[in-house]
């Protein structure tokens, strides 16, 4: 009951503390848009008509502007000010933003603490540094796994759940280049990685609107299990030790054995046990490996287009699968696959939130100043320049630029994005190839908008084989 009494009491102190207070704007911040209510402020039209508002705000007030969202001011960046943003990342911290609404990377400090500039080295050097390394192996495990969720198709399959399908489809190259093919090998591995995102979502139980009432009660509520011993991550922890500790004992055994002689795999796990420096297996090893395996893992993909494209798709994928015999190499996935890297990064820009948190963004995916009349429009040709000679030039989907911050911007632009996009692109050259790709109705479902934030739309897709 005192639970209950401190936790009553706590709340209704911060709810008088917004009612009384109103927020203070300094002479060098932004503008503060006005507002009618205590506490409410602007939160209903940023939940219920957030793209409308928002352009509304930017006409009025310019940018940046400032909005009164349940008792805390949230600053709102444009095309022009989010340049500044994404360059001084140590005013403007991407982590600690994320860590102040969603306590991600506290939930790893059970098992081991890492700098993200540490994970970002890691996976620059050794995950997009070596995608000529990881290429063929890519291919191999991709081509494997759509036979087996999507099938030879003959007669048209429907599958419903497509964001889950193909989860599992590249979960499966994934975890080769962060376990190997031993640790690939494994169907309870495979699922773990699809599944532990969910996990985590499970601490979000916290009541968004604590979220609005100020970040560090939210955080609070949904840090308790944790301050009770509960991490809904322990269970992929389990799994990770029970098929993982044979090959990291297997692999220090063997480093032992030959000293100098001894040849690094080409996995990120074979590189976690070599920076560790340890030659003795125990819970702090294997704790350590799993926090650092798994703060790779959390990253989703997802693709979408128009059915009329996939046709000027086919024929380029068709050219490229007859110039390689079958076999991409990394020059063909990098240079060769123009259309469909502009396919991508179209597909990329109309993906993205009204709005980020926590660098807030807005106004810059379909900026008219930088895209044009057209800038709401589905046009990958967008991404391609034409001249009189017949030369062409692309501005490729790794490229981050102020018109393109899909993968964020500056120095700390996401290190992964090379690998990425190269899986992807392999993946939809396999589907591309083999299969006719439409939706249930044939035609394009429009993503869920839930406030400034967009989400997979609940369609699926129909596959039939082109042969």
């Amino acid at each position: 009951m005192a639970y209950v009494e401190v936790f009553c009491l706590l709340f209704f102190s911060i709810f008088i503390f917004h009612l009384i207070k109103r927020p203070r704007i300094g002479l060098n911040e932004p503008p503060l848009v006005p507002y009618r209510y205590p506490i409410i402020g602007h939160t209903y039209r940023l939940l219920y008509d957030a793209e409308n508002f928002l352009k509304e705000c930017k006409e009025k007030y310019g940018e940046p502007f400032s909005l009164y969202v349940f008792g805390s001011v949230r600053t709102f960046t444009g095309v022009d000010s989010t340049p500044e943003v994404l360059r001084n990342s140590d005013v403007f911290d991407f982590n600690t933003g994320v860590n102040k609404t969603f306590p991600f990377i506290d939930m790893f400090k059970q098992f081991t603490d890492f700098k993200p500039s540490y994970m970002a080295r890691v996976v620059h050097e050794h995950v997009s540094g070596k995608i000529s390394v990881y290429t063929s192996r890519m291919q191999k495990e991709l081509v494997s796994e759509i036979e087996k969720f999507i099938g030879d198709c003959k007669e048209p399959k429907f599958v419903g759940n497509i964001q889950e399908t193909l989860s599992r489809i590249i979960a499966k190259p994934v975890a080769n280049v962060l376990l190997g093919e031993e640790g690939a090998n494994f169907e309870d591995i495979i699922v773990s990685f699809t599944t532990a995102e969910r996990a985590l979502n499970k601490m979000r139980f916290a009541p968004e609107f604590l979220l609005y009432i100020h970040p560090s009660l939210y955080k609070f509520i949904s840090m308790l299990p944790l301050k009770f011993g509960w991490n809904p991550i322990t269970q992929h922890r389990d799994i990770f030790v029970q098929h993982c500790k044979p090959i990291i004992e297997e692999r220090i055994c063997q480093r032992k054995k030959l000293g100098e002689k001894y040849i690094q795999k080409e996995d990120l796990l074979d590189f976690f046990i070599s920076e560790s420096g340890k030659d003795i297996i125990d819970d702090n090893l294997l704790n350590h490996l799993f926090g650092v395996i798994y703060r790779l893992v959390f990253a989703g993909i997802n693709y979408g287009g128009r059915p009329e494209l996939w046709n000027e798709l086919y024929e380029e994928q068709l050219k490229i699968h007859h110039e390689s015999n079958g076999y991409l190499s990394t020059e063909d996935v990098n240079k060769k696959m123009v259309k469909l890297d502009c396919f991508l990064k179209e597909s990329f820009r109309h993906s993205i939130d009204i709005a980020m948190l926590p660098h807030t963004v807005i106004d810059t995916a379909f900026n008219n100043k930088l895209f044009g009349e057209t800038s709401n429009e589905f046009q990958p040709k967008r991404h391609i320049t034409s001249f009189s000679n017949g030369k062409t030039v692309h501005s490729p989907a790794t490229k981050v630029d102020r018109s393109f911050i899909t993968f964020g911007g500056g120095k700390h632009a996401c290190p992964g994005r090379f690998f990425a996009v190269n899986e992807i692109k392999i993946c939809l050259h396999k589907l591309i190839l083999k299969y006719n790709i439409r939706t249930e109705s044939g035609k394009i479902v429009p993503p869920i908008t839930m406030s400034s934030f967009k989400m997979l739309p609940r369609a699926g897709l129909t596959f039939e084989n082109r042969n």
